[in-house]
Formats: structure tokens, C-alpha cells, sequence
């Protein structure tokens, strides 16, 4: 009967991560989205496999950036996705997602070179991380990117590649 009245008393609500109309985790859903727009510029879809986007890697940027690090590059990376907002105002008067796909590649580029100046400190290159990171090791990721087999056998500690093959994952 306790663990009734417990549960039942609100207790376990207020552990719950997302509030009606907030996203969840230390990104907004502006940023979320905006996040995995740039992700899937970084890691567009190809013949060969789904890009970003479709891997849904959003979600798990968020995660991982809520989760495993430190406020400071949370704050950072909140802060660049701000700049690169306004950047997109300024330059198309509208967000990331309606600039065409080289538009958007230029832009990410001139970030790049920015973030390479700035060096780690730069919000650019832990999201770039982040999008990396999330995506493969999400399934599509596993699977279709990256050459998977499950149980490949013996291990061979250098096997050469041939041109085109995908890394293993």
C-alpha cells in the first residue's frame, strides 16, 4: 500500500526528463532540430547508406550531450547554435534547413575553418563530435555506413582495404 501511495503521489513525476512543451535534455527543440540539420550536412545520405537525419541522430546528440559532458561544453555548443541561427539570418533571412544543400555545406565550411583557427575551444568541432558519434554508432550507422559482421570470426590485426570498402565497424 506504501509503494502505492508513493507512486501514485506525484513522486515519480517529478523524476521525469521532459515537461509538456520543453524538450528534453539541454537542448531546445529548435537546437535539437538545428543540431541535426548540421548533422546531416556533416553525414548526408549516400547510394550506399541513410544520412544523419534518418539514423535520427537528434535525439542522441542530445543525450550525449546532456548526459556525458561537462556544462561548459554544453554552454558552448547552446551558444554556437545561436550563432550559427543568426548566421543563417543574416545571410538567407531564414533558418539552416530551407538553405539549399551547398549552401549549407559552404557555410559549415567556413565554420571548419574558423573552429581549426579557434582550435578544441570552438563549439564547431564538439558538435561535429557529437554528430559523428551518433551516428555510428546508431544502427543505420553500424550497418549500412560502416561494413558490420556480427561475429566476423578470427581476428586479423592488419587486413588492407580496398578502394571504396567502408571501414569496419
Amino acid at each position: 500500500l506504501g509503494g502505492v501511495l508513493f507512486a501514485s503521489s506525484g513522486v515519480l513525476a517529478a523524476c521525469a526528463r521532459e515537461r509538456p512543451g520543453e524538450a528534453a535534455g539541454i537542448l531546445s527543440r529548435d537546437d535539437h532540430t538545428l543540431a541535426e540539420e548540421v548533422a546531416d550536412t556533416l553525414l548526408p545520405p549516400t547510394a550506399a547508406s541513410p544520412g544523419a537525419k534518418a539514423a535520427g541522430v537528434g535525439a542522441t546528440m542530445n543525450l550525449l550531450l546532456t548526459d556525458c559532458s561537462a556544462t561548459d561544453e554544453e554552454q558552448r555548443i547552446v551558444a554556437g547554435l545561436a550563432e550559427l541561427r543568426a548566421m543563417c539570418r543574416e545571410r538567407c533571412g531564414d533558418g539552416f534547413a530551407s538553405m539549399t544543400r551547398t549552401g549549407r555545406e559552404q557555410m559549415l565550411r567556413e565554420i571548419d575553418a574558423a573552429a581549426r583557427t579557434a582550435g578544441d575551444e570552438h563549439w564547431f568541432a564538439s558538435l561535429r563530435g557529437l554528430a559523428q558519434q551518433a551516428y555510428f554508432s546508431s544502427e543505420i550507422g553500424m550497418t549500412r555506413a560502416l561494413r558490420y559482421v556480427q561475429t566476423p570470426g578470427r581476428w586479423v590485426g592488419c587486413v588492407p582495404l580496398e578502394p571504396g570498402q567502408p571501414a569496419w565497424a
